[in-house]
């Protein structure tokens, strides 16, 4: 990629999208002379002195790829968007270091030494919109407080972030690529029985990050640990028997995140995990297929648990039809999450339960309530498709003296219960003729 080329028409068509949103609102008597984007402020623990990590506003960071606190972006119709850049000279802490990116050459730069100085450098911000977390920065430029974030013109811009340009969809293609090195060593050292703690160790090396760089805290899980979703702890001693791995990790590139997840059933593994596993994958292959702009993102969701409640029944986990189990919520417990969710420059993007880009939402129906995306899928959007399975004796228990017991083969379910449980998920681009699987030939699938 020509990143230089491509992040120029990428800030050319934030602008027009950007000018076309603005014009809108101005249609229908909500005027704006342009947006103040602000990166926000440092923020410390509650009672301390030590900063929380801090990340820019995601508003902001599409627009400029700058790590560090009080920079501001602005935006006018028809005139290039202005960058106040703050480099603070400071022997306490380090000054951000200036990415290797060419954001200069798109955007006016005007380089300050602080909060204040930024301020300063806007000038005459009247009639302006302002998005970002820091009510104080948005006083102290003398924005009205009804042009504070205002919901109609938030929700437009939520709505867009969804839409990738082709810029932001190379950045997530880095991210995967990055996220790839980081699997290979897992995956490597998994064979070697090594420890969670190990093999996270690895991951950030491979990859390049800090703890506080990945977007977000990787998953890596021995056994039963796989069972919790969002399992955070990374254990120092390896298991005596290892059983099955998950690995949930992804990696960012100027701001832009990867999110892939893999299973590896180990040789000590019940047989019937092994199968699951395999299963499980063709299925998530299946259902990648069904992404495509205009289809329902829902519609899919009840398709994985078609799916599932097949493998279930197949492998004899569960002792009814796929269509009964499904009708009756059987594989609830096993599946007890979402297929995915949109990707960006966050993990879990906006804009996914949006009705449209005025705003209200599509809430998900009860049964499927953690559903993260209801809205209809369109070309330039990143969608994640994560099926998963897994042996949660919690969501278990209520069916064990249920109308349904009788339809759980509990003693092979007992078993399994030491394996944890699986999850395959993978990035995918939705494009004008199907999709673009952007993680599965950087990250292998397992098939044993």
């Amino acid at each position: 990629m020509d990143l230089k080329a491509s992040y120029r028409e990428h800030v050319e068509e934030l602008s027009k999208r950007n000018s076309a949103i603005l014009k809108e609102l101005a249609s229908e008597g909500t005027e704006f002379r342009g947006i103040v984007f602000a990166a926000g402020g440092d923020l410390l623990y509650h009672a301390d002195d030590q900063p929380v990590p801090f990340k820019p506003s995601f508003h902001f960071a599409r627009w400029a790829p700058l790590n560090g606190p009080d920079h501001l972006l602005i935006f006018r119709p028809g005139e290039l968007p202005t960058l106040v850049k703050v480099v603070p000279r400071d022997y306490w802490y380090e000054t951000p270091p200036d990415p290797e990116h060419p954001y200069m050459t798109s955007l006016c730069v005007e380089t300050v030494a602080d909060a204040k100085a930024a301020v300063n450098a806007a000038g005459d911000l009247s009639g302006m919109a302002y998005v970002g977390p820091d009510r104080g920065t948005a006083r102290a430029l003398g924005i009205e407080k009804e042009k504070v974030e205002p919901e109609e013109l938030m929700a437009r811009l939520d709505w867009d972030r969804g839409l990738k340009t082709a810029y932001e969809v190379e950045c997530i293609r880095g991210a995967v690529r990055r996220a790839a090195r980081g699997h290979a060593v897992v995956r490597s050292d998994a064979e070697q029985g090594r420890s969670e703690r190990t093999m996270h160790a690895g991951y950030l090396a491979a990859t390049e990050h800090l703890e506080n760089e990945v977007p977000y805290t990787n998953i890596i899980a021995w056994n039963e640990h796989s069972a919790v979703l969002h399992y955070q702890s990374k254990q120092i001693q390896a298991p005596s028997a290892t059983l099955s791995l998950l690995v949930d990790a992804g990696a960012s590139v100027y701001g832009y995140a990867s999110d892939i997840t893999r299973t590896y059933p180990q040789a000590a593994a019940h047989r019937e995990f092994r199968e699951l596993v395999n299963h499980l994958d063709l299925l998530q292959r299946e259902l990648v297929q069904g992404v495509g702009p205009g289809r329902s993102y829902l519609e899919l969701h009840e398709t994985a648990h078609r799916g599932v409640a097949k493998i279930l029944c197949e492998l004899s986990i569960l002792k009814v039809k796929p269509d009964e189990a499904f009708e009756k919520g059987l594989t609830d417990p096993f599946f007890p999450h979402g297929l995915g969710h949109h990707l960006g420059l966050q993990v879990h993007d906006v804009g996914g339960r949006q009705e449209s880009p005025q705003g209200g939402t599509l809430s998900p129906p009860a049964r499927h309530a953690y559903l993260r995306t209801t809205r209809a899928m369109a070309a330039g959007q990143v969608l994640t498709i994560e099926p998963g399975i897994y042996f949660i004796a919690m969501l278990l228990e209520p069916f064990r003296q249920g109308e349904h017991s009788s339809a759980f083969n509990w003693k092979l379910i007992d078993e399994l219960l030491l394996c944890g449980g699986a999850r395959i998920e993978d990035d995918i681009l939705c494009t004008e003729n199907g999709r673009e699987d952007l993680s599965r030939g950087s990250v292998p699938g397992h098939r044993g």
